[in-house]
């Protein structure tokens, strides 16, 4: 029978052997952790946002803020800071459209309010009272309002008097005591009427022909006048213009159609020609007078100059 003996050398080696193994992978591992903490702490972060990216967003959330605005007044200050603040902002037509539109409403409430305020049978506190609405509702210069044209207003709402009614020359209903089978030409209790006798007149003369009157014409004149509003675009780029219109009135003053005549500018031509025409169908008359009677003129023409 045979017995293997061990030999304790060989077991030496393979522990050396299983130690170098071990030391070797460590410091293979030691070596991987040290590129990928290199890596990691030389790399660039996630690129920040550019300049212009802020700019953007900054730009959309003051657009979207302007147009949530419920009451008209508010939207049309915040676009107007829009504008001011973005001049070359892509929502630029949209802003300039919706201004359009609520300048064009304010404007025929503007006209409603004058039409009352001027009416002879209006109050000084009736006009005072719808000044003052228009005023709470469409603001002064904070929000683009017509300040200088209201203070103006209502210092010659102010300044002017009321007309004293006339009274009522009515008479009261009476009952009076003669009974109605009395003729109206004939006196109560009196005699009856004898017919007069018959008197033949002579034949009147043939009359002078009728002398024809002069009568007197006065061409209309201007009550109260309106100064056009200056095209922003225009206003910016300093362009100057000048706008002759043609203007037809009415019996009351006011002015029934317009007809361009003239425009001098080198630009913006239709934007100078609406303001004056708005400008021209806001301003009141003195109508035409021919003998004192109010009559409706033609052609009356009337010169818009536009300078920055």
């Amino acid at each position: 029978m045979y017995q293997s003996i061990d030999d304790p050398q060989e077991e030496l080696d393979g522990l050396e052997r299983g130690d170098k193994r071990l030391l070797i992978w460590l410091f293979t591992a030691m070596c991987l952790a040290l590129v990928f903490g290199i890596v990691y702490w030389t790399s660039p972060g996630p690129p920040a946002n550019p300049p212009q990216d802020v700019n953007l967003r900054a730009e959309q959330a003051t657009y979207r803020k302007a147009i949530s605005e419920i009451a008209a007044p508010m939207r049309r200050a915040r676009l107007q800071d829009f504008v001011t603040t973005y001049p070359e902002s892509r929502y630029l037509p949209s802003v300039e459209a919706q201004l359009d539109v609520i300048n064009a409403h304010e404007a025929e409430r503007w006209t409603e309010v004058t039409d009352i305020i001027f009416a002879p049978k209006t109050s000084r506190e009736e006009k005072l009272a719808t000044l003052d609405s228009f005023e709470a509702k469409w603001g002064g210069s904070l929000l683009g309002g017509r300040e200088d044209e209201i203070r103006d207003l209502r210092q010659e709402i102010l300044q002017t008097k009321d007309t004293p009614k006339t009274p009522s020359r009515k008479l009261t209903d009476l009952k009076s005591p003669i009974p109605k089978t009395i003729p109206d030409n004939m006196l109560a209790g009196g005699p009856r009427p004898v017919a007069p006798p018959t008197i033949v007149q002579p034949p009147k003369p043939a009359p002078e022909p009728a002398k024809v009157a002069e009568l007197e014409v006065i061409q209309p004149s201007i009550r109260r006048s309106v100064t056009p509003r200056y095209p922003r675009k225009a206003m910016r780029r300093g362009v100057k213009a000048i706008v002759t219109l043609k203007l037809n009135i009415d019996e009351k003053g006011k002015v029934a159609m317009t007809e361009l005549v003239d425009i001098q500018a080198e630009r913006y031509e239709k934007s100078f020609i609406k303001a004056a025409e708005r400008a021209a169908m806001r301003t009141r008359f003195n109508p035409k007078t021919v003998g004192g009677v109010p009559q409706a003129a033609t052609g009356v023409v009337k010169r818009y100059r536009f300078e920055p």
